[in-house]
């Protein structure tokens, strides 16, 4: 049985650390991010929520400009469980490698 994280790296994903600040964690957070062009990526965001064992994901495809600005953002799913992120993200990247 593989973890979440082990079958988003299989799927070319880097995993993110989340900041620490005075030896803590800022945020209860997983980060998952895999380049498709020099300035696009797909990324998927972990975060715990209250009322959900697990965590919940948002995953998004997002395009930069040269200087890191944020100028495109496209949401395929939101408040995801893992399955159903994970899902999501295998479809997703099917449909791109077919095309």
């Amino acid at each position: 049985m593989f973890s979440l994280t082990e079958r988003f790296k299989s799927l070319g994903f880097i995993v993110g650390v989340p900041e620490l600040r005075e030896g803590r964690f800022t945020k209860l957070q997983q980060v998952y991010v895999k380049d498709l062009t020099k300035y696009t990526s797909l990324i998927i965001e972990g975060f715990k929520k209250k009322g959900y064992s697990t965590y919940r994901y948002t995953f998004y495809k997002a395009t930069y400009i040269k200087d890191g600005q944020k100028i495109n953002e496209k949401v395929y799913v939101e408040d995801a469980s893992p399955l159903e992120v994970l899902r999501k993200v295998t479809s997703f990247l099917s449909y791109i490698e077919r095309g």
